[in-house]
């Protein structure tokens, strides 16, 4: 009498679990790889305030363009635009000397005639910060030409490309914005990486399917 051959089945199961466990494997290291990208790209970078909010900015040993750019901005945008981008606000005026606190009297910057500087808006926005701050502009090339072009109000495009640069870069970077890399979030390599897998675990499955009816 013919014996009848071992049943496939509980080595098929096995062959099959086998080939799952690098799948979920594969998706768990991908999102696990990814999320610190992503992390990184949700933590907005800010300027901190040093004790003496007016003390000049002083350069690291290996400056880059946002540290050159943070003393362009002390020089020329601090007065109006603030210490850490917050804009002409009255807690920002009151770390002034008291005579200059009020940018309005006469003979300052409140656009009389006879006043000695250049007329200020009694509101001076943010510069730094989340959308919707700086969210007119996609891109820093878009910011650089609006800087050169508008500013300083009193003297417009009198600072060097090298310094219009800089401070667009001090401006983009604190704000969140990458000027490396797109704004557009990263794929996720989980994905790929999950379907690559999925695919060789059917190829797997589809060969134990064949190989136990040609044993049966």
């Amino acid at each position: 009498m013919l014996r009848t051959p071992p049943h496939p089945r509980p080595r098929s199961r096995w062959l099959t679990l086998a080939a799952i466990l690098p799948v979920i494997g594969g998706v768990i290291f991908g999102f696990h790889w990814h999320i610190p990208a992503s992390v990184e790209a949700a933590q907005l970078p800010t300027l901190t305030p040093t004790p003496d909010r007016l003390a000049t900015p002083v350069l690291p040993p290996s400056p880059q363009p946002r540290d050159f750019g943070q003393q362009v901005y002390y020089l020329n945008c601090m007065p109006c635009h603030g210490d850490v981008g917050q804009g002409l606000t009255d807690e920002w005026r009151a770390v002034w000397e008291e005579d200059h606190q009020d940018c309005w009297a006469s003979g300052c910057h409140g656009g009389r005639a006879g006043d000695e500087g250049f007329p200020v808006p009694h509101t001076i926005p943010a510069v730094i910060g989340a959308p919707p701050i700086l969210g007119n502009f996609h891109t820093p090339e878009e910011l650089y030409d609006y800087l050169r072009l508008t500013h300083p109000p009193q003297r417009p495009g009198a600072l060097s490309d090298t310094d219009y640069h800089n401070v667009t870069a001090l401006l983009w970077e604190a704000s969140g914005r990458s000027i490396s890399r797109s704004d557009q979030p990263a794929p996720n390599p989980a994905l790929p990486i999950g379907f690559g897998l999925l695919v060789i675990v059917l190829i797997v499955r589809f060969a134990i399917k064949r190989r136990g009816r040609s044993t049966a």
